[in-house]
């Protein structure tokens, strides 16, 4: 089946071959990458997006039916990828922010008011030292609206890489506040 610039109507991913892919890769690449640039603000960013883009849609070509047009299929894609890329920073900024406000707030007092508030400073500093991707799961499992199969797309990772995260977060989260407790243990009697 050959490709063209204004292939329009239902086709299935499954048809083409390599090389047909790979030419409507060099004919939409350019022009997505500016899509993507248009809403993510930053090039390798939106190219990282595009190439995302083409490499699920060749690995799960099988599955693909496009209902509209080629360039439709790719646009509106590439643009939701954007738009989920751009709301995970935004969460992130947010608990950063969050974190970094208690920190500056614990700072500016000559200390913690209690025993708890200390434990969630501990616990927020915990929570800002875990690996960058193992931070994205665990706070986005914390939302009671997300469940591991949202989370798992969102970030386009298996189900049992988000177990495994928010697990391995759990053990390093316990360990900061079992020492937290301890060493209040000792200091308080």
């Amino acid at each position: 089946m050959p490709i063209s610039n204004n292939h329009d109507g239902p086709f299935n991913l499954a048809s083409l071959d390599i090389r047909e892919f790979e030419s409507l890769f060099q004919q939409h690449y350019q022009w997505l990458c500016l899509l993507c640039f248009k809403i993510t603000r930053n090039w390798n960013e939106a190219e990282d997006l595009v190439q995302d883009f083409f490499a699920r849609s060749w690995q799960k070509r099988d599955s693909i039916v496009i209902k509209e047009s080629w360039k439709a299929f790719a646009a509106r894609s590439v643009r939701n990828a954007a738009l989920n890329q751009l709301q995970k920073e935004n969460i992130r900024h947010k608990h950063e922010n969050a974190a970094q406000y208690t920190t500056e707030a614990h700072q500016e007092n000559a200390g913690p008011d209690t025993e708890e508030e200390l434990r969630y400073l501990k616990l927020i500093n915990a929570i800002n030292q875990l690996p960058e991707q193992r931070r994205k799961v665990f706070l986005l499992s914390r939302r009671p609206d997300l469940r591991y199969t949202d989370i798992a797309s969102l970030l386009g990772i298996s189900v049992n890489t988000v177990k495994m995260h928010i697990r391995l977060s759990y053990q390093e989260l316990r360990k900061v506040l079992e020492s937290a407790l301890i060493f209040f243990y000792f200091f308080i009697k």
